[in-house]
Protein backbone atom coordinates (compact mmCIF):
# COMPACT_ATOMS: atom_id res chain seq x y z
CA UNK A 1 0.00 0.00 0.00
CA UNK A 2 2.90 2.35 0.61
CA UNK A 3 3.73 2.09 -3.06
CA UNK A 4 0.18 3.08 -4.01
CA UNK A 5 0.37 6.04 -1.64
CA UNK A 6 3.61 7.26 -3.17
CA UNK A 7 2.18 6.92 -6.66
CA UNK A 8 -1.02 8.68 -5.62
CA UNK A 9 0.84 11.43 -3.80
CA UNK A 10 3.03 12.14 -6.78
CA UNK A 11 0.27 11.66 -9.32
CA UNK A 12 0.14 15.26 -10.47
CA UNK A 13 3.93 15.32 -10.64
CA UNK A 14 4.07 12.07 -12.59
CA UNK A 15 1.89 13.66 -15.27
CA UNK A 16 4.73 16.02 -16.01
CA UNK A 17 7.55 13.50 -15.52
CA UNK A 18 8.72 14.78 -12.15
CA UNK A 19 8.85 11.49 -10.26
CA UNK A 20 12.33 10.96 -8.90
CA UNK A 21 13.91 14.09 -10.38
CA UNK A 22 14.19 16.02 -7.13
CA UNK A 23 14.34 13.60 -4.20
CA UNK A 24 15.58 10.08 -3.71
CA UNK A 25 14.10 8.04 -0.83
CA UNK A 26 17.58 7.61 0.66
CA UNK A 27 18.70 11.21 0.39
CA UNK A 28 17.19 12.62 3.60
CA UNK A 29 17.03 11.06 7.06
CA UNK A 30 13.64 10.23 8.54
CA UNK A 31 12.50 13.22 10.54
CA UNK A 32 9.42 14.33 12.46
CA UNK A 33 10.84 17.70 13.41
CA UNK A 34 8.77 20.82 13.95
CA UNK A 35 9.53 24.39 12.94
CA UNK A 36 9.46 27.77 14.60
CA UNK A 37 7.07 30.43 13.37
CA UNK A 38 10.03 32.46 12.08
CA UNK A 39 11.26 29.50 10.03
CA UNK A 40 7.81 28.82 8.61
CA UNK A 41 7.23 32.44 7.66
CA UNK A 42 10.65 32.61 6.00
CA UNK A 43 9.93 29.51 3.88
CA UNK A 44 6.43 30.73 3.09
CA UNK A 45 7.71 34.11 1.91
CA UNK A 46 10.46 32.37 -0.08
CA UNK A 47 7.86 30.31 -1.93
CA UNK A 48 5.60 33.32 -2.57
CA UNK A 49 8.57 35.15 -4.07
CA UNK A 50 9.29 32.21 -6.38
CA UNK A 51 5.67 32.15 -7.55
CA UNK A 52 6.37 35.47 -9.29
CA UNK A 53 8.43 33.51 -11.84
CA UNK A 54 5.31 31.66 -12.97
CA UNK A 55 3.56 33.13 -16.07
CA UNK A 56 0.21 32.73 -14.20
CA UNK A 57 -1.54 32.06 -17.49
CA UNK A 58 -4.62 30.54 -15.85
CA UNK A 59 -4.41 32.34 -12.50
CA UNK A 60 -7.17 34.40 -10.91
CA UNK A 61 -4.84 36.98 -9.36
CA UNK A 62 -7.38 38.28 -6.83
CA UNK A 63 -8.00 34.74 -5.58
CA UNK A 64 -4.27 33.96 -5.39
CA UNK A 65 -3.37 37.20 -3.62
CA UNK A 66 -6.16 36.69 -1.10
CA UNK A 67 -5.00 33.14 -0.37
CA UNK A 68 -1.39 34.25 0.02
CA UNK A 69 -2.51 36.53 2.87
CA UNK A 70 -5.05 34.20 4.52
CA UNK A 71 -2.89 31.06 4.39
CA UNK A 72 0.09 32.86 5.92
CA UNK A 73 -2.07 33.68 8.90
CA UNK A 74 -2.52 29.94 9.53
CA UNK A 75 1.17 29.45 10.32
CA UNK A 76 1.79 28.66 13.98
CA UNK A 77 4.75 27.86 16.21
CA UNK A 78 5.71 24.18 16.18
CA UNK A 79 4.07 23.08 12.93
CA UNK A 80 5.21 19.78 11.44
CA UNK A 81 6.26 19.43 7.84
CA UNK A 82 2.92 17.86 6.92
CA UNK A 83 0.98 20.67 8.59
CA UNK A 84 3.08 23.25 6.76
CA UNK A 85 2.66 21.35 3.50
CA UNK A 86 -1.13 21.53 3.87
CA UNK A 87 -0.93 25.31 4.17
CA UNK A 88 1.24 25.62 1.07
CA UNK A 89 -0.67 23.33 -1.29
CA UNK A 90 -3.72 25.59 -1.32
CA UNK A 91 -1.65 28.55 -2.41
CA UNK A 92 0.07 26.55 -5.13
CA UNK A 93 -3.21 25.07 -6.34
CA UNK A 94 -4.51 28.64 -6.74
CA UNK A 95 -1.83 29.29 -9.37
CA UNK A 96 -3.92 26.92 -11.51
CA UNK A 97 -0.84 25.44 -13.14
CA UNK A 98 -0.56 21.67 -13.36
CA UNK A 99 3.21 21.88 -13.83
CA UNK A 100 3.65 23.59 -10.46
CA UNK A 101 3.59 21.90 -7.08
CA UNK A 102 5.12 21.30 -3.68
CA UNK A 103 6.80 18.01 -2.82
CA UNK A 104 7.60 16.38 0.51
CA UNK A 105 10.66 14.10 0.81
CA UNK A 106 9.88 10.43 0.35
CA UNK A 107 11.32 9.71 3.80
CA UNK A 108 8.65 11.96 5.34
CA UNK A 109 5.92 10.03 3.55
CA UNK A 110 7.34 6.79 4.98
CA UNK A 111 7.40 8.29 8.47
CA UNK A 112 3.98 9.94 8.49
CA UNK A 113 2.22 6.98 6.93
CA UNK A 114 4.13 4.32 8.80
CA UNK A 115 1.19 1.91 8.70
CA UNK A 116 -0.15 0.72 5.40
CA UNK A 117 -3.04 3.03 4.60
CA UNK A 118 -5.57 0.33 3.83
CA UNK A 119 -9.06 0.14 5.23
CA UNK A 120 -11.53 -2.75 5.18
CA UNK A 121 -13.08 -1.20 2.06
CA UNK A 122 -11.87 0.38 -1.17
CA UNK A 123 -13.80 3.24 -2.74
CA UNK A 124 -14.15 4.98 -6.09
CA UNK A 125 -15.68 8.37 -6.83
CA UNK A 126 -18.40 8.12 -9.49
CA UNK A 127 -19.37 11.73 -10.26
CA UNK A 128 -20.36 12.91 -6.76
CA UNK A 129 -20.96 9.45 -5.28
CA UNK A 130 -18.25 7.69 -3.24
CA UNK A 131 -19.10 4.02 -3.59
CA UNK A 132 -17.63 0.83 -2.18
CA UNK A 133 -15.92 -1.21 -4.92
CA UNK A 134 -14.16 -3.92 -2.91
CA UNK A 135 -13.94 -5.39 0.60
CA UNK A 136 -10.49 -5.90 2.11
CA UNK A 137 -11.31 -6.87 5.70
CA UNK A 138 -13.99 -7.32 8.35
CA UNK A 139 -16.86 -4.85 7.93
CA UNK A 140 -20.64 -4.71 7.69
CA UNK A 141 -20.35 -2.45 4.64
CA UNK A 142 -20.88 -4.17 1.30
CA UNK A 143 -19.91 -3.52 -2.31
CA UNK A 144 -22.25 -0.97 -3.85
CA UNK A 145 -22.91 0.96 -0.64
CA UNK A 146 -22.37 4.72 -0.84
CA UNK A 147 -20.41 6.65 1.78
CA UNK A 148 -22.18 9.94 2.54
CA UNK A 149 -19.81 11.41 5.14
CA UNK A 150 -16.46 10.82 6.84
CA UNK A 151 -15.95 11.92 10.45
CA UNK A 152 -19.11 14.02 10.27
CA UNK A 153 -18.24 15.91 7.07
CA UNK A 154 -20.19 15.29 3.88
CA UNK A 155 -18.45 13.75 0.86
CA UNK A 156 -19.23 16.78 -1.39
CA UNK A 157 -17.60 19.10 1.18
CA UNK A 158 -14.55 16.83 1.58
CA UNK A 159 -14.22 16.47 -2.18
CA UNK A 160 -14.41 20.24 -2.71
CA UNK A 161 -11.78 20.81 0.00
CA UNK A 162 -9.38 18.28 -1.46
CA UNK A 163 -9.89 19.61 -4.98
CA UNK A 164 -8.78 23.03 -3.71
CA UNK A 165 -5.44 21.44 -2.78
CA UNK A 166 -4.67 19.76 -6.11
CA UNK A 167 -2.69 21.43 -8.88
CA UNK A 168 -4.13 21.49 -12.40
CA UNK A 169 -4.32 23.79 -15.40
CA UNK A 170 -7.25 26.22 -15.10
CA UNK A 171 -10.17 24.94 -13.06
CA UNK A 172 -8.89 21.42 -13.69
CA UNK A 173 -12.12 19.77 -12.57
CA UNK A 174 -11.73 16.73 -14.84
CA UNK A 175 -8.20 15.98 -13.64
CA UNK A 176 -8.92 16.60 -9.96
CA UNK A 177 -11.97 14.36 -9.95
CA UNK A 178 -10.04 11.64 -11.76
CA UNK A 179 -7.19 11.84 -9.23
CA UNK A 180 -9.56 11.65 -6.26
CA UNK A 181 -11.58 8.86 -7.84
CA UNK A 182 -8.46 6.70 -7.98
CA UNK A 183 -7.09 7.46 -4.49
CA UNK A 184 -9.77 9.08 -2.33
CA UNK A 185 -8.75 7.68 1.06
CA UNK A 186 -5.06 8.28 0.40
CA UNK A 187 -5.61 11.95 -0.37
CA UNK A 188 -7.93 12.23 2.62
CA UNK A 189 -5.04 11.12 4.82
CA UNK A 190 -2.57 13.42 3.12
CA UNK A 191 -4.75 16.54 2.93
CA UNK A 192 -7.26 16.22 5.77
CA UNK A 193 -6.21 13.90 8.59
CA UNK A 194 -3.83 11.04 9.30
CA UNK A 195 -6.43 8.88 10.98
CA UNK A 196 -6.32 5.35 12.37
CA UNK A 197 -10.13 5.29 12.41
CA UNK A 198 -12.74 6.75 10.08
CA UNK A 199 -16.35 7.13 11.19
CA UNK A 200 -18.36 6.77 8.00
CA UNK A 201 -22.05 7.30 7.38
CA UNK A 202 -23.25 5.28 4.42
CA UNK A 203 -26.32 4.19 2.52
CA UNK A 204 -26.96 0.45 2.43
CA UNK A 205 -27.51 -0.30 -1.27
CA UNK A 206 -29.92 -3.17 -0.49
CA UNK A 207 -32.15 -1.56 2.15
CA UNK A 208 -31.52 2.13 1.36
CA UNK A 209 -31.01 2.66 5.10
CA UNK A 210 -28.46 5.14 6.44
CA UNK A 211 -25.93 3.36 8.67
CA UNK A 212 -22.75 4.20 10.56
CA UNK A 213 -19.52 2.18 10.68
CA UNK A 214 -16.03 2.68 12.10
CA UNK A 215 -13.27 1.77 9.64
CA UNK A 216 -9.92 0.90 11.20
CA UNK A 217 -6.64 0.73 9.33
CA UNK A 218 -5.80 -2.77 8.17
CA UNK A 219 -2.40 -4.41 8.37
CA UNK A 220 -2.91 -5.90 4.93
CA UNK A 221 -0.08 -5.07 2.55
CA UNK A 222 -1.13 -5.06 -1.07
CA UNK A 223 0.05 -3.29 -4.18
CA UNK A 224 -2.28 -1.90 -6.83
CA UNK A 225 0.46 -0.65 -9.10
CA UNK A 226 1.00 -2.32 -12.47
CA UNK A 227 3.69 -1.07 -14.83
CA UNK A 228 2.19 -0.95 -18.31
CA UNK A 229 4.25 -0.43 -21.47
CA UNK A 230 4.58 3.14 -22.73
CA UNK A 231 3.00 2.12 -26.02
CA UNK A 232 1.46 -0.92 -27.69
CA UNK A 233 -1.04 -1.83 -30.38
CA UNK A 234 -3.60 -4.49 -31.21
CA UNK A 235 -4.96 -5.43 -34.62
CA UNK A 236 -8.40 -6.95 -35.18
CA UNK A 237 -10.47 -7.55 -38.30
CA UNK A 238 -12.56 -4.44 -37.52
CA UNK A 239 -10.07 -1.93 -36.15
CA UNK A 240 -6.57 -1.21 -34.87
CA UNK A 241 -6.09 -0.04 -31.27
CA UNK A 242 -3.07 2.23 -30.70
CA UNK A 243 -2.41 2.87 -26.99
CA UNK A 244 0.16 5.49 -25.97
CA UNK A 245 0.39 5.96 -22.20
CA UNK A 246 3.16 8.56 -22.22
CA UNK A 247 5.24 10.60 -24.67
CA UNK A 248 8.37 10.75 -22.51
CA UNK A 249 11.59 9.09 -23.71
CA UNK A 250 13.24 7.07 -20.92
CA UNK A 251 15.17 3.84 -20.48
CA UNK A 252 14.45 1.59 -23.48
CA UNK A 253 11.73 3.95 -24.70
CA UNK A 254 14.07 6.21 -26.62
CA UNK A 255 13.01 8.94 -29.01
CA UNK A 256 13.89 6.68 -31.93
CA UNK A 257 11.91 3.78 -30.46
CA UNK A 258 8.78 5.93 -30.46
CA UNK A 259 9.36 6.99 -34.07
CA UNK A 260 9.99 3.38 -35.13
CA UNK A 261 6.87 2.23 -33.29
CA UNK A 262 4.63 4.80 -35.01
CA UNK A 263 6.12 3.90 -38.40
CA UNK A 264 5.58 0.18 -37.78
CA UNK A 265 2.01 0.66 -36.58
CA UNK A 266 0.85 2.79 -39.49
CA UNK A 267 2.63 0.50 -41.97
CA UNK A 268 0.65 -2.46 -40.63
CA UNK A 269 -2.58 -0.45 -40.77
CA UNK A 270 -1.82 0.50 -44.38
CA UNK A 271 -0.87 -3.02 -45.45
CA UNK A 272 -3.99 -4.54 -43.91
CA UNK A 273 -6.17 -1.69 -45.26
CA UNK A 274 -7.65 -1.01 -41.83
CA UNK A 275 -10.21 1.80 -41.96
CA UNK A 276 -10.78 2.32 -38.23
CA UNK A 277 -8.07 3.28 -35.74
CA UNK A 278 -8.71 3.82 -32.04
CA UNK A 279 -6.08 6.09 -30.49
CA UNK A 280 -6.12 5.64 -26.72
CA UNK A 281 -4.25 8.44 -24.94
CA UNK A 282 -6.12 8.22 -21.64
CA UNK A 283 -3.88 8.56 -18.61
CA UNK A 284 -1.16 10.15 -20.75
CA UNK A 285 0.43 13.06 -18.91
CA UNK A 286 2.47 14.28 -21.87
CA UNK A 287 6.16 14.35 -22.61
CA UNK A 288 8.27 15.46 -25.56
CA UNK A 289 6.54 17.49 -28.31
CA UNK A 290 8.84 15.92 -30.91
CA UNK A 291 7.04 12.65 -30.20
CA UNK A 292 3.50 14.08 -30.20
CA UNK A 293 4.20 16.03 -33.40
CA UNK A 294 5.50 12.82 -35.02
CA UNK A 295 2.28 11.00 -34.14
CA UNK A 296 0.21 13.95 -35.35
CA UNK A 297 1.98 13.82 -38.72
CA UNK A 298 0.43 10.38 -39.42
CA UNK A 299 -3.17 11.43 -38.71
CA UNK A 300 -3.37 15.17 -39.54
CA UNK A 301 -5.87 16.21 -42.19
CA UNK A 302 -3.52 18.92 -43.46
CA UNK A 303 0.05 19.97 -42.80
CA UNK A 304 0.37 22.80 -40.27
CA UNK A 305 2.77 24.11 -37.62
CA UNK A 306 2.78 22.31 -34.27
CA UNK A 307 3.62 25.30 -32.06
CA UNK A 308 2.22 28.80 -32.50
CA UNK A 309 4.50 31.71 -33.31
CA UNK A 310 4.45 33.08 -29.75
CA UNK A 311 6.12 29.94 -28.41
CA UNK A 312 9.86 29.61 -27.86
CA UNK A 313 12.07 28.39 -30.73
CA UNK A 314 13.52 25.66 -28.52
CA UNK A 315 12.25 22.79 -30.72
CA UNK A 316 13.66 23.21 -34.23
CA UNK A 317 11.09 22.97 -37.00
CA UNK A 318 7.96 22.71 -34.86
CA UNK A 319 6.83 26.26 -35.71
CA UNK A 320 6.86 25.39 -39.41
CA UNK A 321 4.42 23.15 -41.27
CA UNK A 322 4.85 19.55 -40.11
CA UNK A 323 5.21 17.28 -43.19
CA UNK A 324 2.63 14.51 -43.33
CA UNK A 325 4.22 11.14 -42.69
CA UNK A 326 3.78 8.07 -44.85
CA UNK A 327 2.00 5.75 -44.81
CA UNK A 328 -0.54 8.36 -43.83
CA UNK A 329 -3.78 7.29 -42.15
CA UNK A 330 -6.87 8.71 -43.87
CA UNK A 331 -9.52 6.46 -42.38
CA UNK A 332 -11.71 7.15 -39.36
CA UNK A 333 -9.94 7.97 -36.12
CA UNK A 334 -11.50 7.52 -32.67
CA UNK A 335 -9.50 9.22 -29.91
CA UNK A 336 -10.10 8.18 -26.30
CA UNK A 337 -9.38 10.95 -23.78
CA UNK A 338 -9.77 11.59 -20.05
CA UNK A 339 -8.86 14.06 -17.31
CA UNK A 340 -5.30 12.73 -17.07
CA UNK A 341 -4.45 13.92 -20.61
CA UNK A 342 -2.09 16.78 -19.88
CA UNK A 343 0.82 18.88 -21.17
CA UNK A 344 1.98 17.62 -24.60
CA UNK A 345 -0.87 15.13 -24.63
CA UNK A 346 -3.27 18.08 -24.25
CA UNK A 347 -1.49 19.77 -27.16
CA UNK A 348 -2.05 16.69 -29.33
CA UNK A 349 -5.72 16.46 -28.31
CA UNK A 350 -6.19 20.15 -29.17
CA UNK A 351 -4.65 19.68 -32.62
CA UNK A 352 -6.85 16.65 -33.31
CA UNK A 353 -9.94 18.59 -32.21
CA UNK A 354 -8.89 21.68 -34.18
CA UNK A 355 -8.57 19.73 -37.43
CA UNK A 356 -11.76 17.80 -36.62
CA UNK A 357 -10.01 14.47 -37.10
CA UNK A 358 -12.50 11.71 -36.42
CA UNK A 359 -14.37 11.36 -33.13
CA UNK A 360 -13.16 12.11 -29.61
CA UNK A 361 -14.70 9.93 -26.90
CA UNK A 362 -14.44 9.98 -23.10
CA UNK A 363 -13.93 12.84 -20.66
CA UNK A 364 -12.67 16.41 -20.94
CA UNK A 365 -8.88 16.58 -20.80
CA UNK A 366 -7.03 18.81 -18.36
CA UNK A 367 -4.32 19.81 -20.83
CA UNK A 368 -5.29 21.79 -23.90
CA UNK A 369 -3.88 24.05 -26.59
CA UNK A 370 -1.56 25.91 -24.20
CA UNK A 371 0.26 25.09 -20.98
CA UNK A 372 3.06 26.61 -18.94
CA UNK A 373 6.20 24.58 -18.30
CA UNK A 374 9.99 24.98 -18.64
CA UNK A 375 9.71 24.28 -14.94
CA UNK A 376 12.37 25.02 -12.34
CA UNK A 377 12.78 23.42 -8.90
CA UNK A 378 13.75 25.12 -5.65
CA UNK A 379 14.22 23.88 -2.09
CA UNK A 380 12.65 25.86 0.75
CA UNK A 381 15.44 26.75 3.16
CA UNK A 382 14.15 25.49 6.50
CA UNK A 383 11.55 22.81 5.76
CA UNK A 384 13.48 21.46 2.75
CA UNK A 385 10.24 21.06 0.85
CA UNK A 386 10.77 21.05 -2.91
CA UNK A 387 8.82 23.68 -4.84
CA UNK A 388 8.46 23.49 -8.61
CA UNK A 389 7.07 26.25 -10.80
CA UNK A 390 6.58 26.86 -14.50
CA UNK A 391 8.44 29.69 -16.18
CA UNK A 392 7.17 29.84 -19.80
CA UNK A 393 4.09 29.25 -21.96
CA UNK A 394 3.89 26.66 -24.74
CA UNK A 395 0.95 26.76 -27.15
CA UNK A 396 0.04 24.90 -30.32
CA UNK A 397 -1.12 26.56 -33.54
CA UNK A 398 -4.90 26.44 -33.12
CA UNK A 399 -7.77 28.87 -32.61
CA UNK A 400 -11.16 28.88 -30.93
CA UNK A 401 -10.30 27.15 -27.64
CA UNK A 402 -11.26 28.50 -24.21
CA UNK A 403 -8.34 29.40 -21.96
CA UNK A 404 -8.24 27.25 -18.85
CA UNK A 405 -10.55 24.54 -20.18
CA UNK A 406 -9.55 21.17 -21.53
CA UNK A 407 -10.45 19.55 -24.83
CA UNK A 408 -14.05 18.31 -24.76
CA UNK A 409 -15.00 14.98 -26.34
CA UNK A 410 -17.54 14.70 -29.13
CA UNK A 411 -19.14 11.90 -27.12
CA UNK A 412 -18.87 12.05 -23.33
CA UNK A 413 -18.46 8.66 -21.68
CA UNK A 414 -17.54 7.93 -18.06
CA UNK A 415 -17.05 4.51 -16.53
CA UNK A 416 -20.18 3.09 -14.93
CA UNK A 417 -20.23 1.46 -11.51
CA UNK A 418 -21.21 -1.89 -12.99
CA UNK A 419 -18.45 -1.82 -15.61
CA UNK A 420 -15.90 -0.82 -12.96
CA UNK A 421 -16.83 -3.81 -10.82
CA UNK A 422 -16.60 -6.13 -13.82
CA UNK A 423 -13.29 -4.70 -14.98
CA UNK A 424 -14.81 -3.43 -18.22
CA UNK A 425 -13.62 -0.41 -20.16
CA UNK A 426 -16.82 1.58 -20.78
CA UNK A 427 -15.38 4.07 -23.28
CA UNK A 428 -13.47 1.47 -25.30
CA UNK A 429 -16.45 -0.89 -25.45
CA UNK A 430 -18.67 1.98 -26.59
CA UNK A 431 -16.17 2.84 -29.33
CA UNK A 432 -15.93 -0.75 -30.54
CA UNK A 433 -19.73 -0.97 -30.69
CA UNK A 434 -19.76 2.28 -32.65
CA UNK A 435 -17.30 0.87 -35.19
CA UNK A 436 -19.12 -2.46 -35.52
CA UNK A 437 -22.46 -0.73 -36.06
CA UNK A 438 -21.19 1.23 -39.06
Amino acid sequence: MKRLLIISFFLIFSLVSLIGCDTDPTEEPISVETYSLIQLQADYDQMVGLIDRNPKLFTNLDELNSLVVSQRELLTEGMTKLEFYRVLVKVIAAIRCGHSGIQMPWSEIETIFENDMTYPVSVYLFDEALRIVSINGQTAIEIGDEIKSINGVSIPDITLEMMSMLSADGEGTSLKKRVLADAYFEYYQLFIAVSETLVVEYIDSLTNEIKVEMLNLNSINYDHYIQNPAYEYQITSEYALLTVREFSPHDSYTMQSYLNFFSDFFSVVDQLEIEHVILDIRGNGGGDPRITSALFSYIAMTSQPYFNQATSNYYVGLKSNIPLSEPHFDGHLYTLIDGYCFSSCGHLAALIKYQNIGTMIGEETNGSYVCTDSSASYTLTNSRLSFRTSTAAWGVAVEGFELGRGVSPNIEISISFEDYLNGLDTALLYTIDLIESE
